[in-house]
């Protein structure tokens, strides 16, 4: 019986090469994707957590300025219940450092350590390093290297405070919570001599404590981040601080390498279903085409479970044999991915093979590919000898006759393509669900593409970071309140608003606080449903506190600050990925509630169109000297896109690579199929005048108003649906609204391409309708 099957199982390989061939490429490109989609997904968790065991990163990590409070803040921590140990060391902080940064000038917050330092937790860890080092030697994290290009023994150079500073790469480091561009300042090594060349250069002002903290397995609410936050801040600091969890800082990390292994995997499903659609059309096709043989086959004792087999086992091995080289070349392309990844999460992914996943996607694809042809091939139980030898009722086609040629007022080549667009309906419903799928998925990520590199705005909305110029911290508590009116009377400046951010908590939970005077000054607006509060008992609260607590528009929600606690009115619910959507705004007057001293520290200053920040911020040294931390916001938004840019835009050409060569498979199948079908009619045709160039526009137009569309209905549904697609995506981040940017030229001229292709593409392989020749016929 096996060598039966085997035997039935050949011939209708050997019968449809072009159609395997096209079949194993389809199931190739999906398995390569879905492979590397569950490769990230599986895998990313557990190897941030691999790094955080060998670095031995710490649960709770802060740093803040060196004054008189420090030993409050270590008596706090050395006093937490939880604390299992904790280390204080010397640190340098750089907030608004000038660097070329993948080919673009911009500002980055630098956090530089001693590499000579004793220390247990946050260890020094480099990929590679440069031997021997001196003062001038620097380690920087490994984004540096995979998103900035920067090579080990690369003369690097940057500029703070009016100062240029030059160093010679000697390393990079992997760093899980402070080696990325989202978690504040980047961690920088150098070694004791540089260290303190830099120091004694810059003075007090740059002076910092690092502080990590490891907590026993007993704490399951970590609260001494808030804790600390609220003592720091209450001590009356006004330079920039942090204080962060690890989980939080991770989370924070991967948001968007999760959002790119997520469109990976569902455009792999995407190819799986076209796959799907191929087979059934095969089967289909090929019980249509030798219904006669099927009856022979019958008739000769083979049974209907034997075809039906021999179906199962056609497609099962052209799967199991396409799974195989996608799976290798996914290993290839591992490299580049893993380059991607690194330059996300600052850890050196590894590119070895994922056995776990290469299985999973080769069990995904496989099961469904046998489902669909078992399910597909049923239809030859219900085929007798008899009926099938007589063949009659069965391959008739009883559909109505809309083009009548001895009738039709249409042009003769016109009706005939119109008569053949009207006969394949099945066929061309398969290819409209193709085009429009295929369409959709380029349309998505072009769209996507066009907001990160683009109208970044919905992507800032998004993440929740205000689009400011600048951000200016006073250096000094106690200020005269007129100085910011005087910032916001100079001439360069169009506006300034206040929005700050404290650690509180709602019942144990901790969350970020953000406090304006007027929320409608902002240029990023977060609240999907309601208002942002407008007065000193009202309260926004994020979607995800929101369900957290049970809590919805007009309820009571108790927040607590610094051991005080104030019931506030929920007025509207907001959104964002920055900080894990845990966030609530409350106005100036609100935060008062909480704590009656509290005074502004920090304002957003946005600048004239046109005007320079940095010929601004020099002005503002000589207007108010020496009262403001300056933080170049619109650089560091620039910096942390640029990261996650690259990925977009490979993404999005690879996805419409992909696009035009499945289309293009596609069409092939179908018009040789066509071809083989139609022989005897072509060469009829041929016979009565009909030139190869006649009938090659004939199979064209039968089958381009199809395509067509399929382009439409992919374009509209990427147009309209694009941002409900990315809502999906971000749901588990408590994302609930998206309006996505979009540039109509864009879409249209993708849209465009694609036709373009598929016209080219279905001429070409229609040329093979010029072997078809009428003396050939006749000798048949």
């Amino acid at each position: 019986m096996r060598s039966l099957i085997g035997k039935l199982t050949w011939s209708n390989i050997r019968k449809r090469k072009s159609a395997t061939i096209t079949l194993f490429i389809l199931i190739m490109i999906a398995v390569l994707l879905l492979n590397i989609g569950l490769t990230v997904s599986l895998k990313l968790n557990s190897f941030q957590q691999d790094k955080i065991s060998k670095l031995n990163t710490p649960d709770i990590t802060a740093y803040f300025p060196l004054n008189e409070n420090v030993k409050n803040y270590e008596s706090l921590v050395d006093s937490y219940p939880y604390t299992e140990t904790w280390e204080n060391e010397a640190a340098l902080l750089l907030p608004d450092v000038k660097i070329n940064y993948g080919g673009n000038n911009t500002a980055i917050a630098f956090l530089i350590l001693n590499k000579d330092s004793q220390r247990s937790m946050g260890l020094f860890n480099t990929t590679s390093r440069l031997e021997p080092a001196d003062q001038n030697t620097i380690y920087l994290p490994y984004i540096f290297h995979g998103g900035s290009g920067y090579n080990l023994g690369d003369t690097i150079s940057f500029e703070y405070g009016n100062n240029q500073f030059t160093y010679t790469i000697g390393g990079f480091t992997e760093e899980p919570l402070f080696g990325t561009l989202t978690n504040g300042a980047l961690k920088i090594f150098l070694n004791d001599e540089g260290y303190k060349q830099l120091e004694e250069r810059l003075g007090k002002e740059v002076q910092f404590n690092f502080l990590s903290v490891q907590l026993n397995e007993r704490a399951k609410e970590v609260k001494l981040e808030q804790k600390l936050s609220e003592q720091i801040f209450g001590s009356g600091n006004t330079s920039s601080f942090l204080v962060m969890r690890t989980d939080g800082g991770l989370e924070g990390n991967r948001v968007f390498v999760n959002i790119l292994a997520a469109i990976l995997i569902v455009f792999a499903l995407i190819m799986v279903v076209i796959s799907l659609i191929v087979i059934r059309f095969q089967i289909l096709g090929n019980i249509e085409d030798n219904l006669t043989n099927i009856g022979v086959l019958k008739a000769n004792g083979y049974t209907s479970r034997q075809i039906i087999s021999s179906f199962l086992l056609q497609f099962v091995s052209v799967s199991i044999m396409a799974s195989i080289p996608g799976s290798l070349i996914s290993v290839l392309v591992m490299p580049l991915v893993g380059n991607m990844i690194s330059s996300s999460v600052g850890l050196l992914w590894p590119t070895t093979f994922e056995l776990l996943s290469a299985l999973l996607s080769l069990l995904i694809v496989t099961v469904l590919i046998l489902l669909v042809a078992y399910l597909s091939s049923r239809k030859i139980r219900r085929i007798t000898p008899i009926a099938a030898l007589q063949s009659g009722l069965l391959t008739h086609n009883f559909k109505k006759n809309h083009f009548p040629l001895a009738s039709t007022s249409l042009n003769l080549q016109f009706a005939l393509s119109l008569k053949s667009l009207f006969r394949q309906t099945k066929q061309n419903f398969m290819i409209v669900l193709i085009v429009a799928g295929l369409t959709f998925s380029s349309i998505f990520c072009s769209i996507l593409n066009f907001n990160f590199k683009g109208d970044t705005s919905a992507v800032l909305d998004l993440v929740g970071l205000e689009r400011t110029n600048l951000q200016l911290d006073l250096k000094k508590a106690g200020h005269d309140q007129g100085i910011f009116a005087e910032v916001e009377a100079m001439p360069e400046v169009q506006k300034i608003s206040i929005l700050e951010g404290r650690v509180a908590s709602i019942n144990d939970s901790s969350f970020m606080l953000r406090v304006s005077d007027d929320y409608a000054k902002l240029e990023t607006q977060t609240v999907y449903k309601g208002r942002q509060p407008i007065y000193d008992n009202e309260i926004a609260v994020s979607g995800v506190i929101a369900k957290m607590k049970n809590k919805s528009i007009g309820d009571e929600i108790p927040v607590t600050f610094n051991g005080v606690t104030q019931n506030y009115l929920v007025t509207g619910l907001s959104q964002q990925i920055n900080q894990l959507g845990m966030v609530a705004s409350i106005t100036e007057d609100g935060m008062r509630k909480l704590q009656p001293n509290y005074s502004v520290q920090s304002i957003n200053v946005y600048l004239k169109e046109g005007e320079d920040s940095q010929v601004f911020i020099q002005k503002l040294e000589e207007r108010l000297p020496g009262q403001w931390n300056v933080t170049n916001i619109l650089d560091m938004l620039e910096s942390t896109l640029s990261t996650f840019t690259a990925a977009v835009s490979s993404m999005t050409a690879v996805i419409t690579a992909v696009t035009i060569i499945v289309v293009s498979l596609i069409l092939y199948l179908v018009i040789k199929t066509l071809i083989m079908k139609r022989k005897r009619e072509f060469g009829i045709l041929k016979g009565i005048g009909y030139n190869t160039f006649n009938l090659m526009t004939q199979i064209t137009f039968s089958l381009f108003p199809v395509i067509v569309a399929g382009v439409v209905l992919g374009c509209l549904a990427g147009y309209f649906y694009s941002d409900s697609v990315f809502v999906l995506l971000l749901s588990s981040l408590g994302i609930y609204n998206v309006q996505l940017a979009v540039s109509l030229p864009q879409v249209l001229l993708l849209c465009a391409v694609i036709l373009v292709v598929a016209y080219a593409v279905s001429m070409l392989v229609a040329r093979r309708i010029r072997k078809v020749s009428v003396y050939d016929l006749i000798m048949d």
